[in-house]
């Protein structure tokens, strides 16, 4: 075994092991618009089918076997351009691509090159194999490289035309998938006997497919964050605080005479105004603020259920950012779950915050029955809402959320938020 024929078989091998590897992460990956994933998954099982024959050719022998497999691989290879312009044309707004006058294009070059591909097993005249199983080019050869390189042509053609309607990570992904195959088919030319085509498609459509990836990863988070904006602006719209606020201060009016109910309307009034701003924001808010809201809430709780609710604070930090409505919430959990969870329904509740080197930490903590770590959280149809929500803003700013709990010793639900998100204020 030469030493060309050694680096064509590691090229296919190093080859092989990157298209496996897109293909897997095709079928997986979920966070790609539906169609999208088909055309990769197509594309790389293509491209396996191509590199596997392409290695198996290195193997055989015999003049039949090796002519078989050379066709194989070649009008494997050779649907790849093809399939290329329909996912350009596509990603560029052609909703109804079979009807382009570029993919009428490119099909009619592939059924030539296919024709050009046949007429070569009858044939010696644009390549063949000896009787010693040798590959030979014939005199026109090159024919054979004129139509896939007329589709790579017009691909850059419908590349450049369609620039605007593409992204700039969706223009480098298709410029590299062409430009790299190109390259190297030039680069057979010149180097008889060496197969980096083989290797170079296979790199060049790993980087189409994680920019085109990364391009509708970035799209879907866009749209997630919107979709949560816009539910946001619904909710507000609803709570018509205005028409609240009045109604408020009317019925303060009529408590007057009873200054423990007029407390009441004043904080709860606090309270919803607390709850009004916190939604409208979008960028993390000062400690203190949240701590403000959270502080109306339980004194609200605590009007409610009088010297059955404890509440304690043990403030250390308080000059940093974290997003609106994460604190609230898990103060919520813990009256709820943790202190109405006693039997008496009596316990408390403590907020404590601190500062370290790396981080900033605020923890909420009650003395209730607590849960058992393996066993499903207990839940009342909107807790598990309401912390994956708590995760969800804390996760846009790098922070995360645990929770701790033994039965029967209390929960404990921490934040973590590192220095280089958590601002200070």
């Amino acid at each position: 075994m030469g030493g060309i024929q050694v680096a064509n078989i590691a090229m296919g091998v190093a080859g092989l092991s990157i298209c496996g590897l897109g293909l897997a992460q095709a079928i997986i990956v979920r966070s790609m618009h539906k169609r999208t994933r088909r055309y990769f998954i197509a594309f790389f099982s293509l491209l396996v089918a191509y590199v596997t024959a392409d290695l198996l050719s290195n193997f055989v022998g015999g003049r039949a076997n090796r002519m078989l497999l050379l066709f194989l691989e070649s009008a494997f290879s050779s649907v790849l351009t093809p399939l290329l312009t329909c996912f350009l044309l596509e990603q560029s707004g052609e909703t109804d691509w079979r009807h382009n006058r570029g993919f009428h294009i490119a099909l009619g070059l592939e059924l030539v090159y296919m024709a050009l591909l046949i007429y070569t097993q009858f044939s010696s005249a644009i390549y063949y194999y000896d009787a010693q199983a040798v590959y030979h080019r014939g005199t026109y050869y090159s024919l054979l490289l004129a139509p896939p390189i007329g589709i790579m042509a017009l691909n850059l053609y419908l590349l450049w035309n369609r620039r605007d309607r593409l992204s700039k990570r969706e223009r480098f992904a298709f410029a590299a998938y062409n430009f790299a195959p190109l390259a190297c088919m030039i680069f057979q030319l010149l180097f008889f006997g060496l197969y980096v085509i083989v290797l170079g498609s296979s790199v060049s459509a790993m980087v189409m497919f994680l920019d085109i990836q990364g391009e509708q990863t970035e799209r879907y988070a866009k749209k997630e964050a919107e979709n949560e904006r816009l539910r946001t602006e619904i909710m507000l719209s609803q709570i018509q605080p205005h028409f609240l606020n009045n109604t408020l201060g009317a019925i303060g009016y009529l408590c007057r005479d009873n200054p423990e109910a007029k407390a009441a309307v004043n904080k709860f009034a606090r309270y919803l105004q607390g709850n009004m701003d916190s939604l409208s924001q979008t960028e993390p808010i000062p400690f203190v603020t949240e701590l403000e809201h959270t502080k109306a809430y339980l004194e609200l709780e605590q009007l409610r259920f009088r010297e059955k609710l404890n509440v304690a604070y043990d403030l250390e930090a308080t000059d940093f950012l974290l997003p609106t409505l994460t604190l609230q919430p898990l103060v919520e959990n813990a009256v709820f779950h943790g202190v109405r969870g006693n039997m008496d329904g009596r316990g408390t509740v403590k907020v404590s915050s601190r500062e370290y080197p790396d981080r900033y930490e605020v923890t909420v903590a009650d003395d209730g029955p607590g849960f058992d770590p393996g066993a499903t959280l207990p839940d009342d149809g909107e807790t598990h809402i309401g912390l994956q929500n708590v995760r969800t803003r804390l996760r846009h700013v790098g922070g995360t959320l645990r929770l701790d709990s033994m039965l029967g010793q209390g929960c404990r639900a921490t934040i973590e938020l590192p220095k280089n998100t958590a601002a200070h204020t």
